[in-house]
């Protein structure tokens, strides 16, 4: 597989694995120094259409790796909008994944793009993780889903101790749909 290759010379460079990335990224950005992202991008480009071709978990694994690193500049997440047919099992993936840049990412794109059960998908991310960032942007994208719903989440987050949430939570509630 392309991606992986690339992938792991991306993890070579910045020193980790994608088991270790999650917890030692510090606060970002510095991804985006990576000096080979043109070859990543065109094997995640690849990646794209083998999955559209036929499902492979492996290969949607390494399609979560990619997201997940490429976090501050958004062309893989545009890639997946844009050219991933079937989005559902991929998005269950990240759903189901242990990388927080890519699970913000994919509650954006729920916000975006019609996929099945995706409001349920995103109130799976906002009560299943942990993550602030990760609430925030689901809720956010629940809010374009179905608004009256987000509202009633949002009630909850009211008194959150994450000042950024509870903007968002009043924000939501303000809103008129």
């Amino acid at each position: 597989m392309l991606l992986e290759t690339e992938l792991a010379k991306f993890w070579e460079w910045a020193g980790m694995t994608p088991d270790t990335y999650p917890e030692n990224r510090g606060l970002g950005e510095w991804e985006t120094e990576y000096t080979d992202w043109e070859a990543l991008y065109k094997a995640a480009n690849e990646a794209v259409a083998q999955l559209n071709t036929e499902f492979n978990h492996d290969l949607a694994q390494q399609l979560v790796y990619a997201l997940a690193i490429d976090n501050e500049s958004g062309h893989v997440l545009a890639m997946i909008e844009e050219k991933l047919e079937s989005k559902l099992r991929f998005v269950k993936k990240v759903v189901n994944s242990n990388q927080p840049q890519a699970k913000w990412q994919i509650a954006e794109l729920l916000g975006n793009v019609d996929v099945e059960n995706r409001e349920q998908l995103l109130l799976n991310l906002i009560n299943r993780n942990d993550d602030k960032y990760i609430k925030r942007r689901a809720l956010m994208s629940l809010s374009k889903v179905n608004h009256p719903k987000a509202v009633e989440v949002a009630q909850t987050f009211l008194k959150d101790t994450d000042p950024f949430l509870k903007l968002v939570s009043k924000e939501i509630i303000k809103k008129k749909v």
